[in-house]
């Protein structure tokens, strides 16, 4: 006990930046929701259920992927003892104590972003819909980003497979909170990442979310009954090819509007278009990939990043410019994490028990 609460101390010292900037903003977003009387529909474990289901599993992958290293690599004797002890000297671990502390303070965050986010319309309604259908027109000559991108996407079963990209990018961020929260031991790109990620969602899914409070194509005709829909045209085909295809999209699409609609909160939910957060953290795992040196992982980044930015106009997500924003903002949060995190904070592997053999720099 005493070396779990060793520690616990050590991962709340030497991560304080991380951990005070959650309190920060659950108590400053708190406030806000209280000071608009909304108070009685915010949650700070909202996500602590949900979230455990999904980390399951994919922290099962990773321990798949683990054992058939140890039995590749090391070839124990007896692989189900050598597994077993392994996992019961990691449970006290000082990795695995802070992963803990920071996969629940990542709750706490998510849940209180959620909350504001669904009480987004009620404090500041939607409105910015017709201005930002108007800037990417004329950004891109006078037409909509979807219109130009129509001729060369207008096959169900390219729609599909973007479809399916869109809804991997779940996955793909679990896969890469579940890598820095627990099992890398490069610090500085961890503490870089998570830092990044907390200040993502603060900027982009939080302030910017307010200001710019808009709903998106799917949901422009829902919004603005009385002004021609834009959209009319991405939408009919999108649920065309739902017909025979169907489309996570619009499924998701169906469910955000049916909260809305009642007024209920659920994990994931909240309608905000302006800027893309799918963007935002595609942005933040193109840049880790980059800093990984190798080709295959920079393709992929870029790759998905692009394929990402297409699918939120494509399946009617966001306008062009809500990602264009999202990609400047979070490269500018990026390269502040810079100097927020620094070599001096590898000072802490002077206190981390030298049993835990776990490089941090």
């Amino acid at each position: 006990m005493n070396k779990i609460t060793t520690h616990t101390a050590i991962a709340l010292v030497t991560n304080q930046a991380f951990f005070l900037f959650v309190a920060a903003y659950v108590i400053c977003t708190l406030g806000f929701i209280h000071y608009h009387g909304l108070s009685d529909r915010f949650s700070i474990f909202m996500y602590i259920k949900p979230a455990t289901l999904q980390f399951i599993p994919v922290g099962m992958i990773f321990y798949a992927i683990y054992t058939f290293h140890i039995m590749i690599k090391i070839q124990p004797k007896n692989l189900f003892l050598y597994m077993f002890f392994q996992l019961k000297s990691s449970m006290t671990s000082y990795v695995f104590i802070r992963g803990v502390l920071t996969y629940l303070a990542i709750c706490i965050f998510l849940s209180t972003m959620t909350s504001f986010k669904f009480l987004i319309p009620e404090i500041n309604p939607f409105s910015w819909d017709p201005a930002l259908d108007n800037f990417d027109r004329k950004l891109h000559g006078g037409y909509a980003p979807w219109e130009i991108l129509q001729p060369f996407l207008d096959q169900p079963i390219i729609t599909r497979f973007i479809d399916m990209i869109y809804a991997f990018w779940f996955i793909a961020m679990l896969t890469v909170l579940v890598w820095f929260i627990f099992l890398s031991k490069n610090e500085i790109l961890r503490k870089r990442f998570l830092l990044s990620y907390l200040i993502a969602w603060t900027v982009n899914g939080t302030i910017l979310a307010f200001i710019f409070s808009s709903v998106g194509p799917a949901f422009y005709e829902n919004i603005y009954p009385d002004i021609n829909n834009p959209y009319h045209g991405l939408m009919v085909y999108l649920n065309v090819v739902n017909s025979n295809y169907p489309l996570l999209a619009l499924e998701a699409q169906q469910l955000l509007w049916g909260w809305h609609s009642s007024g209920a909160v659920g994990t994931g939910g909240g309608i905000s278009s302006m800027p893309s957060m799918h963007i935002s953290i595609a942005t933040l795992i193109l840049f880790v990939c980059w800093r990984t040196n190798r080709v295959a992982f920079r393709l992929f980044g870029a790759i998905f990043l692009l394929l990402i930015l297409l699918g939120s106009v494509h399946l009617g997500w966001h306008y062009a410019i809500d990602g264009y924003l999202s990609i400047v903002s979070t490269a500018l949060i990026w390269k502040i994490s810079t100097y927020l995190v620094s070599d001096s904070n590898c000072q802490h592997n002077k206190l981390i028990d030298k049993t835990d053999a776990y490089s941090t720099c």
